[in-house]
């Protein structure tokens, strides 16, 4: 697995690529304060993968923690602070105990909200080349050639375009942006990556921090 790392300083330059005022994405592990312990590392895990929706722009916050979250301030999940810029991550919230390299807590990927608050209308795409290794209730799973599974959650299940076992290209379409879920939930997706890893005798399928190789993808779109 290629890795790369993207420094803060980039992230910041990268924004000033595009000639925006104020920087386009927060650093990675920078989480909204009393929602989690972030992983600050810059490695982008996964220099080669497409940005899993169709197009932008999207918009990567907590689904929680934002406004009209479960746990967040009270107002309307669709507020146009939602929407907008800069970028922050939420991998390892308070959400779950269980994620390896999360210190405290843990939330196994990154919240997305498509570019307007609609359900049903925002397509996924495949970020690699791969097989569709599991549909559930709510996701499709996909394994890229290296074993790495990339999971697309809160999908409108009656637009999902593939099947078990279904080989896909690259930004092939998935399915559409919505919020199932077993309670209404912010429209989002939630995208993470497991990722094989020996330990010992054993293999470990690894949630990996997603955040860095989104930000490196999101600024490839067209």
């Amino acid at each position: 697995m290629a890795c790369k790392s993207l420094t803060a300083a980039a992230f910041v330059a990268l924004a000033a690529s595009q000639g925006h005022a104020e920087p386009h994405f927060h650093a990675p592990g920078d989480l909204l304060e009393n929602s989690g312990e972030g992983v600050k590392s810059p490695v982008v895990f996964f220099p080669d993968m497409r940005f899993p929706m169709e197009s932008g722009p999207a918009y990567a916050n907590s689904h929680a923690f934002s406004i009209g979250g479960a746990k967040g301030p009270e107002g309307d999940s669709c507020d146009a602070v939602n929407y907008s810029y800069p970028w922050r991550d939420n991998f390892c919230e308070f959400r779950r105990s269980d994620i390896a390299v999360c210190s405290s807590g843990g939330h196994s990927g990154q919240d997305l909200r498509p570019a307007t608050c609609e359900k049903g209308v925002h397509w996924t795409v495949a970020a690699t080349d791969g097989v569709v290794s599991h549909i559930g209730r709510f996701a499709v799973t996909v394994q890229s050639p290296d074993g790495a599974l990339h999971r697309y959650v809160h999908l409108d299940m009656d637009s999902v375009t593939v099947a078990p076992l279904d080989r896909v290209k690259q930004g092939d379409r998935i399915g559409t942006v919505s919020n199932s879920w077993l309670t209404e939930i912010p429209i989002h997706l939630h995208y993470d990556i497991r990722q094989p890893v020996q330990v010992g005798a054993e293999v470990h399928a690894l949630f990996l921090p997603p955040y860095s190789s989104l930000v490196a993808a999101y600024e490839k779109l067209d």
